[in-house]
């Protein structure tokens, strides 16, 4: 069972305000607004994911859909950049994020800091066992590809407790959108295709009187459905907890072939991320590096037909021969005889194509193609294994090209996840015990992200301040009282906060006070001890002198 799909949801009536005609002729108008994207989309998809070309045209099930392809090296490209993304922003083998808060008082208190410590690590545990892994590797793939990507993200209950995470990278031939007046995404369309069996299993006896017709004579006949999940106007703040039908988020499932609203229901936040790698003002959609190597994919597609065809002739050549210039069949296979009246009467037609000019022309294209997907400086080069300093320089260097690109995924697609993973799990009681400080002041909360890509960019502000402490040190020689300039906990907590270290494995305020008030009474006896050592001695000197002098009693 799902979020939206609680058990008060089953006895509640659908809203009055909301038809199945308007919801359906919404979904229209945005699919027909967005019929260029679709017709791009799938000449994009021809040449780059072959199996995800049902835009326009439809192809029954298990059809042959690369035929018309004739060289992989965008199709490469594009899963080096997929895959790097994926490895350098959502690692599964390292937590790629972890929680703050916005309140700097309430991120210097230990136990609010471990807490979200906790939290962070429970959340990244969850997205480990669902399979967040292989469907975001799928989403990263449609992002670099069209420049949008449809990831939807459902959270499992049982009981009204928290059961898991399932998450799905949807094709975006089924979903269309529509934007808020601050240009984010607040309106999702899905069509589904389920058969009549599966409709009854989602949506019960209500799932429309033609799926339950065909449930007894033909159970798995096909029937649409559309998904819309679109902002409530909820008056005032929304309740932590709250029923279905009151909860920020609409969504209503309707049977296109009844247009019945077959189910209403709501979500918290919104289950559907459409993150874009680009944006052009006006656009609803995005754009990414298929889109701006897609001249360049046709041409290479293109020049590597021809050019195989040319080989084809050149290896195996059309002949040309006189009309009574040979006696019986031309035999073809290897190590034939065919017999001539005259040495000139059957000769090859000659191919007279430059393959050094023709490799040089598609050498100088598929270079295009990889630059646009940054293949040539994602890939790894053959040679010794690089050192840390190597890959740190390469993690730069991603983050210098994708910079505008990487802003746009934490904004559009990272930070609703998480967001929603953590609420989800608070309202589930899937998270430890929150600390009395929180109870009591509560505290808006941000997302920082701790990958390695994420912590390439804080180097630069970790550098800045060892090399500012060097310098100082080095100053202090001249005059110690320089040394009064720097703090240097706050210097070693920033440097450690950047570097991603966790946060149990640095002392509290309070526990540093006291670990140095007892080095200090320590130090304290030490010297007492020692000084009193000192006095026994002078004592004992003294009284040696005096018999010295005076003699033995």
């Amino acid at each position: 069972m799902y979020e939206d799909n609680d058990d008060k949801s089953k006895s509640k009536t659908i809203s009055p305000t909301v038809s199945p005609v308007s919801l359906l002729k919404r979904y229209d108008r945005l699919k027909s607004d967005r019929v260029n994207w679709d017709q791009m989309w799938e000449e994009l998809a021809t040449y780059l994911m072959p199996g995800k070309i049902d835009f326009i045209s439809k192809s029954s099930k298990g059809t042959k859909r690369a035929s018309e392809v004739y060289d992989s090296t965008a199709i490469h490209a594009l899963q080096i950049l997929s895959a790097s993304l994926h490895g350098s922003l959502t690692s599964p083998s390292t937590k790629w994020f972890g929680l703050r808060f916005r309140e700097d008082e309430l991120n210097e208190d230990k136990d609010a800091k471990d807490w979200l410590e906790k939290c962070s690590k429970g959340i990244f545990q969850e997205f480990g066992k669902s399979n967040f892994s292989t469907e975001v590797a799928e989403a990263y793939q449609d992002l670099a590809g069209f420049g949008t990507a449809a990831f939807m993200f459902d959270v499992k209950t049982k009981d009204s407790q928290f059961d898991g995470f399932n998450f799905r990278a949807c094709h975006l031939a089924e979903v269309v959108v529509s934007e808020s007046e601050e240009g984010r995404i607040d309106t999702v369309f899905r069509k589904l295709k389920l058969t009549a069996r599966q409709a009854h299993q989602k949506f019960g006896d209500k799932c429309g009187e033609k799926s339950m017709k065909a449930l007894e004579t033909d159970p798995d006949k096909e029937f649409e459905y559309i998904q819309a999940v679109f902002p409530r106007e909820l008056k005032g703040e929304p309740a932590l907890v709250a029923p279905p039908h009151q909860r920020p988020w609409a969504c209503y499932f309707i049977s296109v072939s009844d247009k019945k609203i077959v189910k209403e229901s709501g979500y918290y936040e919104l289950p559907y991320m459409v993150p874009r790698w680009g944006k052009t003002t006006g656009d609803v959609y995005g754009f990414g590096p298929g889109c701006v190597a897609r001249p360049d994919i046709k041409t290479l597609n293109e020049a590597r037909k021809l050019a195989m065809k040319a080989w084809e002739k050149s290896i195996d050549p059309p002949l040309k021969a006189m009309q009574n210039g040979i006696l019986g069949k031309i035999d073809m296979r290897p190590s034939s005889v065919t017999y001539v009246r005259d040495m000139n009467g059957l000769q090859p037609i000659v191919n007279q194509t430059n393959w050094n000019a023709d490799q040089l022309m598609l050498n100088d294209v598929r270079g295009s193609v990889r630059r646009i997907f940054f293949s040539d400086q994602l890939e790894l080069n053959d040679g010794p294994q690089m050192t840390a300093t190597e890959v740190q320089v390469r993690y730069e260097l991603m983050q210098r090209l994708l910079g505008p690109t990487l802003g746009r995924l934490q904004s559009e697609f990272l930070n609703p996840i998480v967001e929603r993973a953590f609420y989800s799990m608070l309202r589930g009681n899937a998270l430890p015990q929150m600390p009395e400080v929180l109870q009591q002041a509560g505290g808006d909360l941000d997302i920082e992200y701790v990958g390695p890509l994420a912590r390439s960019q804080k180097m630069d502000e970790v550098t800045s301040i060892q090399r500012a402490v060097d310098g100082i040190m080095q100053l202090a020689n001249v005059n110690p009282e320089v040394l009064d300039l720097v703090d240097v906990d706050k210097a070693g907590r920033t440097i450690a906060d950047r570097l991603g270290a966790p946060a149990d494995i640095l002392r509290g305020d309070e526990q540093v006070g006291q670990l140095r008030q007892s080095r200090q009474q320590q130090q304290q006896a030490q010297a007492e001890m020692e000084q009193g050592q000192q006095q026994i001695a002078g004592a004992q000197q003294v009284a040696d002198l005096e018999q010295t002098v005076n003699g033995p009693v």
